[in-house]
C-alpha cells in the first residue's frame, strides 16, 4: 500500500512539472511572436524629407533697362524678361543670384534654374542663379520709356524739393513743369503713366520728362492703358 501511494505522488509530480513546463513554453512563444511582430513595425517608421533641390536646367534670358511695378505679397519692382523663342516681355518675379542688375542697362544672360520644395503656400518653386552675362549694354539716354504708376499717391513720394521716389527705391527728378504736372496728379489721388529717361550716369537718379496720363484708379485703365 506505501508502494502505491509513492508511485502515484510521483506520478502526480511528473504531470505537474509537465504542465509548468508547457505553461511557460507557450508564454515564451507568445512573447517571441509578439516581439516579432512589433519589432519589425517600429523600424520600417522612416524619416521623410521633400526638402533637397532638383536639378534644373540653363536658360537665356533677355533683361530689360527699366523695371516695372508688380504685385504680389507686396507691391514692389519687377524686371521685364524675355525666355529665347519669345518675343514677349514678362513681369519677372523672382530673384537672380549674383545678378547686380542697373536701371539703364540691357542685358543677355544664362541663368541657373532650379526647383525646390519651400513648403510655402504661394511662393515660387524656381531658384535661379547667374551664370553668364553675355552682353551688357547701355541704353540711350536721350531715349524715352514709359511707367505706370498705379495710386501714384501711395507709391511716389517727394523726398526732397524737385526729387522723387518710385515704391522708395528708385529716385527721380523733373522740370518745374514735369514736378507740377506730377505734384496735381499726387493730389488727387490719381494713377498715372509717366515719361522717363535714363541718365547718363545709371547710378543717377531717372529725370522725368512728362506725366503723360493720368487718371483715378476705377478709370485709369480704360483711359490711359
Amino acid at each position: 500500500m506505501i508502494n502505491f501511494t509513492i508511485q502515484r505522488s510521483l506520478v502526480l509530480l511528473a504531470v505537474i512539472s509537465l504542465s509548468a513546463c508547457s505553461s511557460n513554453s507557450g508564454s515564451e512563444t507568445r512573447n517571441n511572436q509578439t516581439n516579432g511582430f512589433e519589432e519589425p513595425q517600429a523600424s520600417s517608421v522612416t524619416p521623410q524629407s521633400d526638402a533637397s533641390p532638383d536639378n534644373g536646367g540653363i536658360e537665356f534670358l533677355r533683361i530689360k533697362h527699366h523695371m516695372v511695378e508688380c504685385e504680389g505679397y507686396d507691391v514692389g519692382h519687377c524686371l521685364l524678361a524675355q525666355k529665347e523663342g519669345s518675343d514677349e516681355w514678362t513681369y519677372f518675379y523672382d530673384q537672380i543670384e549674383g545678378f547686380d542688375y542697373q536701371w539703364g542697362t540691357d542685358y543677355e544672360i544664362l541663368v541657373q534654374v532650379q526647383t525646390i520644395d519651400t513648403g510655402l503656400a504661394d511662393t515660387s518653386d524656381q531658384q535661379y542663379s547667374l551664370l553668364e552675362v553675355i552682353t551688357e549694354i547701355a541704353h540711350d539716354a536721350n531715349a524715352s520709356f514709359n511707367y505706370t504708376s498705379r495710386n501714384s499717391h501711395e507709391r511716389i513720394v517727394e523726398i526732397a524739393p524737385g526729387q522723387f521716389s518710385l515704391l522708395g527705391n528708385k529716385a527721380f527728378t523733373c522740370t518745374e513743369v514735369s514736378c507740377g504736372a506730377l505734384r496735381s496728379t499726387l493730389d488727387q489721388n490719381q494713377s498715372a503713366v509717366l515719361s522717363f529717361q535714363h541718365n547718363l550716369n545709371p547710378t543717377e537718379p531717372l529725370v522725368l520728362d512728362a506725366v503723360l496720363c493720368s487718371d483715378a484708379a476705377q478709370s485709369f485703365a480704360a483711359s490711359c492703358l
